[in-house]
């Protein structure tokens, strides 16, 4: 059994009260824990406004966590976090080993200090020409 690392990445429906969506997060806990993997660290990102309607809203409830999971049961995973009544979306991201997890909230303290002026600038964007 070879654990790796996942992370793993919940939308859960707006229209599920805080109760549930609490009780769903720990659904998702012990589901990793049920197919042998070990939660390592996790981010409770909230509620975040999207461009189009995930579930019944703009607005799902993003849960990130970051796991070890056997690579072998990945798959029987999947099925069973996308079966989850309160789950409208899911994504499961095999890291390497130089991946770090990175929180949301750090993240955009992080984008906030970036400066931007220079983008256009730097090829990152080429004009299209017809």
């Amino acid at each position: 059994m070879a654990l790796l690392k996942y992370e793993v990445v919940v939308l859960f429906d707006a229209t599920n009260s805080q109760e549930k969506i609490d009780s769903a997060k720990k659904e998702v806990d012990s589901l990793i824990e049920n197919f042998g993997g070990k939660v390592l660290e996790r981010d409770d990102i909230g509620y975040l406004e999207t461009l189009y309607k995930i579930g019944s809203s703009l607005n799902p409830y993003f849960y990130s966590i970051l796991v070890e999971l056997d690579g072998e049961q990945n798959k029987e995973f999947k099925r069973k976090l996308g079966i989850m009544s309160t789950v409208v979306r899911y994504k499961v991201l095999k890291m390497s080993n130089n991946q770090k997890f990175l929180k949301f909230k750090d993240l955009e303290k992080e984008l906030w200090n970036v400066d931007f002026s220079n983008v256009s600038k730097s090829g990152i964007f080429h004009e299209i020409k017809s």
